[in-house]
Formats: C-alpha cells, sequence, structure tokens
C-alpha cells in the first residue's frame, strides 16, 4: 500500500473525504487498494446476504465505513464489510467493536497487509474476521493471528448466522 507524502491530524482525516476513502494510520494516510469489478461485486453479494438478517439477528450492514480501531492512536481502518449488533453509536465513524468484518482481496493486496489489517481487527475484539478472495475462490477465517479455512456459519453473540461462501462465490461467477 502507498501511502500519501504528509502527515495529517486526525481531526482533518475525521472531517475530510477521500476518493477513494483512505485508512489513517498513525498520523498517515494509507491508500486503500481500489477493487476489480469482482471484488465490488463480491462486496455487494455478502453485505447483502447478511443484510437480508439484518431485522432477524438485530444487526446492521456497512461497506466500506470508517472504522475506529485504536482510540489511543486514532488510527481508522476502512474494512470491505462490517456488521454492527443492533443498537450501536451514531457517530461519524463507527466506534462499537464490529460482529463481522469481511475483507475482500484486491489484487495490489500482499499477505502482510491483509495480516496486519486483520490482526488491528482481532485486538479491536472482533470474532468473526473474514478474508475472501474472488479471483481464487478462497474464504478464510482470521484467528489468533491464523487463517483457517472460513466457516459455513458465524456467531454473533447468541445467534448465528449461515455463511454459505460457496454460493457466494457461485454467484459472482455467474456474472
Amino acid at each position: 500500500m502507498s501511502t500519501t507524502a504528509s502527515l495529517v491530524s486526525l481531526e482533518e482525516y475525521l472531517n475530510s473525504s477521500y476518493e477513494p476513502d483512505m485508512d489513517f494510520v498513525d498520523g498517515v494516510l494509507l491508500r486503500r487498494n481500489v477493487g476489480t469489478p469482482r471484488h465490488a461485486l463480491l462486496q455487494l453479494i455478502a453485505g447483502s446476504y447478511l443484510r437480508q438478517h439484518r431485522k432477524s439477528h438485530r444487526i446492521q450492514v456497512f461497506v466500506e465505513a470508517r472504522l475506529l480501531v485504536d482510540a489511543a492512536t486514532g488510527r481508522h481502518r476502512i474494512p470491505d464489510v462490517l456488521v454492527l449488533a443492533v443498537p450501536y453509536q451514531q457517530s461519524k465513524v463507527v466506534k462499537d467493536v464490529p460482529l463481522v468484518i469481511i475483507e475482500i482481496v484486491s489484487p495490489d493486496d500482499t499477505f502482510d497487509d491483509i495480516f496486519d489489517r486483520c490482526s488491528e481487527y482481532e485486538k479491536l475484539g472482533v470474532r468473526n474476521i473474514l478474508v475472501m478472495d474472488p479471483e481464487k475462490r478462497h474464504a478464510w477465517l482470521f484467528e489468533h493471528g491464523q487463517l483457517l479455512v472460513a466457516p459455513h456459519g458465524l456467531n454473533l453473540g447468541q445467534a448465528r448466522i449461515e455463511f454459505p461462501v460457496s454460493e457466494m462465490f457461485a454467484e459472482l461467477d455467474e456474472q
């Protein structure tokens, strides 16, 4: 991932718009790798699948929302998809710990980039961190610093949602 040349304050970051939006790490703007059409479609498929459970499981689904991952440093990341329990704190950025985060691999992502992001989410307390690769059609669960084969369901506290990865990849291939 490339960075911009200048440092910015947290206040400036929170009050600015970037196209595409950027992560904020240690005062530096980090450009997020822009996805391909398959990346965007898989993001839509996964988000839409989860969103259909919003009333029955009292969740809200967001795509590309700024997430505060470290209050001490002001570090913010922008996951591809995140799921919050309802009710959640209304704010310019997500401050609640998500129930689920999905990162979809872009062609320019490195393993280190993905691992660093997932490690930050895990440190925040996110229990369901999924990594999905639309090109290789693989999905993993990030848990205890390891990428494991993705489960068929997600635990949302007292509830569980099926998460049919193979069906999502099949829908992606219909394009």
